[in-house]
């Protein structure tokens, strides 16, 4: 037998997915995830990052190949026993009736009430749990159709939530929120994920999957990848995913950067403190390398607030009251 529950709470089998046989996007796929694990999908635009998520999860016919939930086929499970197991929230917004924020997101427990059910105190429970933990309570009574796009992005977040199954799987659910809210919901699905349910995400952001994911699945050249993050910078695919873009990984910063034409190398004196760290990363992002035997030298010094910087080059100096003006100087442009 194919899949033991409790080994995979979803198991891919030679999958093969796409709109049309003709046109298939990717085939001989094999992938699982384990109870409480975090995987996140990355991939560039039009690779099939949607289409796999949909088709994993039955949205999707396959083309090809079995689908697992918990040891048994997908296929065996009814409409209303797979709501019970999985949650899906889409990357695009369904035209929905003018409903607000708290009966949106009650929708989650129609898997356990039916949908003329009457909500319990246990189903209020999961949908203020929702509502808190989405920071949804304040406009909880606000219709969907006065919301910002973040704010409608949080409200489907939490119809998932509070349907409180052992697997939730989001396509680009960091799309429309702002930096804040985005590492801030990184997180929660990260503690989704700490109580044992299992979280699949697509995502652009590789900085947040370098640090949350436990897996990462990677969509290249028609083959899917995967590995722990460590795992994949080992054998150097993140190299060949961003050959020739300008963008690498630095192990330095635990990030990705973009690379710039090096100008030259700058020795940095003072305190590693707030000031010299962001200096640091203004004279990277120019395309200066910050080392010891630089050609430069930049002093950093700061008394009660006030910071200043003096540069020191071609046995002359010059003193900077800020970062802006010291960048302007470097770059010749005054």
């Amino acid at each position: 037998m194919f899949g033991k529950a409790g080994d995979h709470i979803i198991e891919l089998k030679n999958l093969a997915i796409g709109h049309q046989k003709e046109q298939t996007l990717l085939k001989d796929i094999n992938l699982s995830v384990r109870p409480g694990e975090m995987v996140a999908l990355i991939g560039r635009n039009g690779t099939g990052k949607s289409t796999l998520l949909k088709s994993m999860i039955g949205l999707i016919p396959l083309i090809d190949g079995a689908c697992y939930l918990e040891g048994a086929l997908f296929d065996s499970y009814d409409l209303r026993n797979r709501a019970r197991k999985v949650s899906f929230v889409s990357s695009h917004f369904s035209q929905l009736p003018s409903i607000s924020v708290r009966e949106l997101v009650s929708l989650g427990r129609m898997p356990f009430t039916g949908f003329m059910g009457r909500l319990s105190a246990e189903d209020q429970k999961f949908i203020g749990r929702a509502l808190k933990e989405l920071r949804l309570g304040s406009f909880a009574e606000r219709k969907l159709e006065h919301l910002s796009d973040g704010e409608r992005q949080r409200t489907m977040i939490a119809r998932a939530l509070a349907q409180d199954t052992p697997l939730m799987v989001l396509d680009e659910p960091t799309a429309f929120l702002d930096i804040p809210n985005k590492n801030e919901l990184i997180q929660l699905l990260g503690g989704f994920r700490d109580s044992g349910k299992s979280v699949v995400y697509s995502t652009h952001d590789l900085d947040t999957a370098m640090h949350y994911a436990d897996k990462i699945w990677v969509i290249h050249q028609g083959r899917i990848l995967e590995g722990a993050p460590e795992d994949l910078g080992i054998t150097g695919l993140f190299d060949i995913l961003f050959e020739n873009s300008g963008i690498r990984y630095d192990l330095a910063s635990k990030r990705f950067k973009y690379s710039t034409v090096s100008k030259g190398s700058v020795r940095l004196q003072g305190a590693e403190g707030v000031q010299y760290w962001w200096t640091r990363n203004a004279l990277e992002r120019l395309g200066y390398e910050v080392d010891i035997s630089g050609t430069m030298e930049i002093k950093l010094d700061s008394c009660e607030g006030v910071n200043r910087w003096t540069l020191y080059q071609s046995n002359q100096s010059r003193e900077f009251s800020n970062l802006y003006n010291l960048a302007r100087f470097l770059n010749n442009d005054e």
